[in-house]
């Protein structure tokens, strides 16, 4: 299975939707951001956020493995975050930053 890597166009708010590829990428490097979701049941994706500076994402309404949304790692770190969607719940799962 080949999977398809997109990079995410960055602005003030941005849709997480998996159909534009089950791997992307988002780089924040002048603002803190809001994200959006389009995910229907049965879609994952594996979302790896960059982020240069201390800004903080806005994540649409997520069930956090765990029960809490992350605080990402900020200062130039790769933060990689796993979202799928079963019926009409978004899950999440902050699998770490390198």
């Amino acid at each position: 299975i080949n999977e398809n890597v997109y990079s995410i166009t960055d602005g003030a708010s941005v849709d997480l939707d998996p159909d534009n590829g089950t791997i992307q990428t988002w780089g924040l490097a002048t603002a803190s951001r809001t994200a959006t979701e389009s995910f229907t049941s049965g879609q994952s994706m594996l979302l790896n956020v960059l982020l240069i500076g201390s800004y903080t994402i806005t994540f649409p309404t997520i069930t956090w493995v765990g029960g809490t949304a992350p605080t990402l790692a900020t200062g130039a770190v790769s933060n990689f975050i796993e979202l799928w969607k079963s019926g009409s719940v978004l899950y999440g799962a902050y699998l770490g930053s390198t």
